[in-house]
């Protein structure tokens, strides 16, 4: 194992080594070779890096191999020729002596690995950054044997110091990447991994909570030979993503992707405590055609405000309220100060505008190119509108908990590139996110049920009305707006009058089946009407 100097060393190498031959390649060898030649000689390229960044996370070993993991799913984003060489470091990690393995349990429990286990494999079944896993029987069952590395703690230590100071550079002379925040999510996520006891406890959690849902399966641990050094659960069969022999029909869905991406709506906006490594290795499809998930030990929890707030990003970015995202963005602490609010709305209005052309556009997700992201457009929409780059990278904050979730998302994009290219993720996340989030509540599902429909059609205000009341709202309000306000006030008042009609109605509607949250909720409504509408007349009044 090299010495931390020594690790450091050879990261900074092999970046300055890789981006000069990439600027060879790039700008000189593709001017001067012709098309055919030069694809050929970037496949090659890639081929070679690929194989030379795994070899080198395999020498550098621990928290090292979790970064390669994240980087070989990024399918949307890498070229494939290079990823499929980082493969490998999903579950083919070279694995310690055996002996090594069984000492630790011959100190935790007295016993060897073969005084307990029928049938051992003494050959490694999976090699992790931190652990391995050995498979035997136990009562007549299945099991696999997960052990922590012996010496695993220094290592890890060593390398998270290492890591910290590497993103504090990048943090501070590169671009801003919320390095303290970075540092102290990445370091939680590692202690927790370093102790089995809360692998165990986050997987009993999900268990419980997976219960009622036939689609997904969480092993059963088998709690007697559960410590901080060890974790053994029942075996559970089936193939992992890459194993799997898909359709590509570009007419049919991926069933597993619709499994895997209704799992993380439900864990993050319904349990509030979601799996936070889904990269290939760690789901398993089983023949049954429930989804699997191992390895509990990126477990991580999110409160129901964040919830509620990333609920109301994503129905901004559904209905184009740019102004309801970037609030919540703020609120979040995604964004500080440094933009202004109306800066903050143009930027959101612009990339969410530029994704739907994406995704528009696109009819292969996997390994988009750079001609279909065009980041000089950004540049020059950013010129435009008077913000630098890095001013807008340091308006950029990651909040609490939220590295996780980038994390997810990232090799969620990268499992969906690859199972389904032909359709963006956001096409499968359409039917549970409304079926989970957007009905999560009795309330929200009475209002569904009972008449969201007839009340919307019924409620919907005139557009120039609409407007008015939304720049009102806001506080943006323009002298030249201020031209239509006497219009606008006789439909004010007349809308208003008919919502206080209508909320007081079903009001007494909802009281008389004894549906009192409702009931409450319509009353309060229309009590807002009448005060809005008592409040509209005085003012028209006074004008006149």
């Amino acid at each position: 194992m090299k010495t931390q100097q020594n690790r450091s060393i050879s990261i900074y190498s092999f970046v300055i080594k890789t981006y000069f031959q990439y600027l060879i390649l790039s700008k000189i060898s593709k001017r001067i070779l012709s098309k055919e030649n030069y694809q050929l000689k970037r496949i090659q390229f890639l081929k070679k890096k690929g194989i030379e960044t795994k070899h080198l996370f395999f020498q550098l070993g621990g928290v090292y191999i979790k970064i390669g993991q994240f980087l070989s799913n990024l399918f949307h984003i890498l070229p494939e020729e290079y990823l499929w060489e980082l493969q490998d470091l999903q579950d083919k990690i070279p694995p310690r002596d055996f002996n090594e393995i069984n000492a630790r349990w011959e100190k935790d429990y007295g016993k060897s690995l073969h005084q307990i286990f029928d049938s051992l494999d003494t050959n490694s079944y999976a090699s992790a950054s931190t652990a391995q896993v050995h498979i035997g029987y136990y009562q007549e069952k299945k099991v696999a044997i997960k052990t922590l590395y012996p010496g695993i703690e220094e290592t890890a230590k060593s390398d998270l110091k290492t890591i910290s100071k590497v993103i504090w550079f990048v943090d501070r002379f590169v671009v801003k990447v919320s390095g303290k925040e970075v540092v102290e999510q990445l370091q939680s996520m590692i202690h927790a991994e370093l102790d089995l006891r809360s692998e165990l406890k986050n997987l009993k959690i999900l268990k419980q909570l997976f219960a009622l849902e036939k689609d997904f399966y969480i092993p059963n641990p088998v709690e007697e030979y559960c410590n901080r050094h060890t974790l053994v659960t029942e075996f559970v069969e089936g193939k992992k993503i890459y194993e799997l022999e898909l359709d590509l029909t570009p007419t049919k869905r991926s069933p597993q992707l619709e499994k895997l991406i209704r799992a993380y709506i439900l864990m993050i906006f319904e349990y509030r405590f979601f799996h936070a490594d889904p990269h290939p290795g760690n789901l398993i499809f089983m023949e049954t055609g429930e989804l699997c998930l191992i390895d509990f030990g990126a477990v991580q929890s999110i409160s129901e405000e964040e919830t509620q707030i990333l609920e109301r990003i994503l129905v901004g970015a559904m209905r184009k309220d740019y102004h309801l995202v970037s609030e919540s963005l703020v609120a979040l602490g995604a964004v500080t100060g440094s933009l202004s609010k109306e800066e903050l709305t143009q930027i959101v209005k612009y990339s969410l505008e530029k994704l739907n052309r994406i995704l528009a556009d696109t009819n292969h997700f996997r390994n988009l190119s750079f001609d279909t992201l065009k980041p000089g457009e950004d540049l020059r929409f950013l010129k435009e509108i008077q913000v630098s780059l890095k001013r807008l990278l340091s308006s950029l904050k990651l909040p609490p908990n939220f590295l996780s979730l980038h994390r997810v998302l990232a090799l969620l994009l990268g499992n969906s590139s690859y199972l389904d290219p032909s359709r963006s993720m956001i096409e499968y996340a359409e039917k549970p996110f409304s079926q989970i989030v957007l009905k999560g509540s009795s309330f929200k599902r009475l209002w569904k049920d009972e008449g969201e429909e007839f009340l919307t059609s019924l409620f919907s205000l005139p557009k120039e009305l609409n407007e008015f009341l939304y720049k009102w709202n806001r506080g943006e309000f323009t002298n030249q707006d201020l031209i239509k306000t006497d219009e606008l006030r006789l439909k004010e008042i007349f809308t208003f009058g008919v919502l206080g009609s209508l909320f007081f109605f079903f009001g007494m509607y909802y009281a008389e089946k004894f549906w009192k949250e409702p009931s409450i909720i319509f009353y309060i409504l229309s009590g807002l009407s009448f005060w809005s509408l008592a409040k509209s007349s005085l003012s028209y009044w006074k004008q006149k």
